[in-house]
């Protein structure tokens, strides 16, 4: 089974940044991180391209270019998470809809010369999960809740026929949006589906346990963002969580990787936490799932 990681986690990067309280963008270097998760035994990246937007010049082509060297010589490969700060391809605000859409194509244009596996979208954004929080009635929640998808089906029919890129390298994560309706896009466009663990325990995505998540859209499902997370109640309050370690939530690690294992899943698993947390979680798995071999 493949395993990779997100190197660009934010405390992680910070911690590269900062020294005696200031903050120096100059020692940021992309690449340079990337292959510190290499040299730590991960052959499988995804790059988070918002970092082209909040660092300017940390994605130009000579960083590009660097990424391409260390896909031939470590023998690496790539997805690419597209942007999601400030990005909301189900607005009704025509201007912020197509706003999102030209950097949604511009960062697949940047990333085609590395030529990931897939490209992770989220379908839907901030503005989509806070409606989805409203308190309403059940079938006016589903009728926002529609409107906003026919928003993100404008947007993707329009990202695929800018950037030319296979319906099936385009991969919509489940995300604060009710699933459900996210794989009527899917089924649409013919797209792929990034399955994020952490995102489906703390009950962002629907009423799916894993397997019954796994079982539903395993047709789709090209790529997996492992995590842990919850879902509970303590003291009469709600608490969600997500984006822990193996173990510090309600996954059962080993129940999925024995899954995953007998149906041969082909597509990267995907650490989103940074590098201790996921090697702590790596060791894990091989202490729990000896029989599974890891790549």
């Amino acid at each position: 089974m493949r395993f990779g990681i997100q190197p660009l986690q934010f405390v992680d990067v910070m911690s590269l940044i900062t020294g005696e309280r200031l903050v120096d963008f100059s020692k940021f270097n992309f690449p340079q991180i990337c292959m510190a998760a290499v040299k730590g035994g991960f052959h499988f990246l995804e790059l988070t391209l918002d970092i082209g937007y909040v660092l300017p010049g940390s994605l130009n082509e000579e960083v590009m270019e660097k990424f391409v060297e260390m896909k031939k010589e470590e023998e690496i490969t790539y997805s690419v998470h597209l942007p999601l700060w400030s990005i909301e391809p189900s607005s009704p605000n025509e201007y912020i809809r197509k706003a999102s859409v030209k950097s949604l194509i511009h960062s697949i244009e940047v990333a085609k010369i590395l030529e990931p596996e897939c490209y992770v979208l989220h379908s839907t954004g901030a503005l989509a999960a806070e409606f989805t929080r409203l308190d309403l009635p059940k079938h006016y929640k589903e009728l926002v809740d529609r409107y906003m998808l026919s928003h993100a089906a404008k947007s993707i029919e329009e990202i695929l026929s800018k950037t030319g890129i296979p319906p099936c390298k385009l991969a919509l994560e489940n995300v604060e949006f009710p699933f459900k309706l996210t794989r009527e896009i899917v089924d649409q466009f013919t797209l792929s589906i990034c399955f994020d663990t952490g995102h489906l325990l703390a009950g962002y995505s629907g009423e799916y346990s894993v397997m019954g998540f796994l079982k539903k859209h395993w047709d789709r499902i090209v790529e997996i963002h492992l995590h842990d997370g919850f879902h509970r109640e303590k003291n009469g309050n709600v608490v969600k969580r997500d984006h822990l370690p193996i173990g510090s939530g309600d996954l059962r690690v080993s129940e999925l990787m024995r899954c995953l294992d007998k149906k041969v899943f082909k597509g990267p698993v995907v650490f989103e936490l940074g590098f201790d947390e996921a090697k702590h979680s790596l060791e894990m798995i091989r202490e729990q799932c000896p029989r599974i071999a890891i790549k």
